[in-house]
C-alpha cells in the first residue's frame, strides 16, 4: 500500500560554523503531524545541518513506511543540489549529498521544493533548540493523534 508523507526541515547554526541543530517535521498527507525530530550536531555550518534535517526526516519516513515523500525547506543550496540543479564542491557536503541520494532513491516517488523561510518556522523552531542538544543527541516528539 503506498503511503505519502511531507517533510519539512530546517538547519541552525550559531556562528557558521558553530553549535549546530537540525529538525525536522514529518507530515501525513493531510497535514497530520506524525512526529518532530530535533537533533545536536556539535559544530557544523549551517549548510550541514540543513542537510542533517533533511536526512533525519527522510530516515524517520522510511521507518515509519511511507514511500512518497514530498520535502520542502528554505535552503535553496540544499534544495537545488539534491535537485542535481547545482554542484556539490565541499567534501562534507558531498557526503550529505550522497547520504540524501541513497535515501530519496528508497521512495517510490521524492520531491523537494524550495519555500520562503516564514513558512518553514515549525521546523525552524525545532533547529534552533536542537542546538542546545548534545552532539548527536536526538529528540523525537510525537504528533498529536487524531480521534476522527
Amino acid at each position: 500500500m503506498d503511503k505519502h508523507c511531507i517533510i519539512e526541515f530546517d538547519g541552525a547554526s550559531k556562528g557558521n560554523p558553530g553549535r549546530a541543530g537540525s529538525g525536522a517535521v514529518l507530515r501525513d498527507s493531510d497535514g497530520t503531524v506524525i512526529a518532530s525530530y530535533r537533533e545536536g550536531l556539535g559544530t557544523a555550518t549551517s549548510n550541514q545541518a540543513e542537510y542533517r534535517a533533511l536526512n533525519r526526516g527522510l530516515e524517520a519516513a522510511r521507518e515509519k513506511g511511507y514511500t512518497h515523500v514530498k520535502a520542502y525547506g528554505d535552503s535553496e543550496l540544499v534544495v537545488k543540489q539534491t535537485r542535481g540543479e547545482w554542484q556539490v564542491r565541499h567534501p562534507r557536503m558531498a557526503e550529505q549529498w550522497k547520504q540524501t541520494n541513497e535515501l530519496k532513491n528508497q521512495f517510490k516517488s521524492f520531491d523537494i521544493t524550495h519555500v520562503p523561510r516564514e513558512y518553514n518556522s515549525e521546523a525552524d523552531s525545532h533547529a534552533n533548540s536542537a542546538t542546545y542538544l548534545q552532539d548527536g543527541q536526538v529528540q523525537e516528539i510525537p504528533g498529536k493523534k487524531s480521534y476522527y
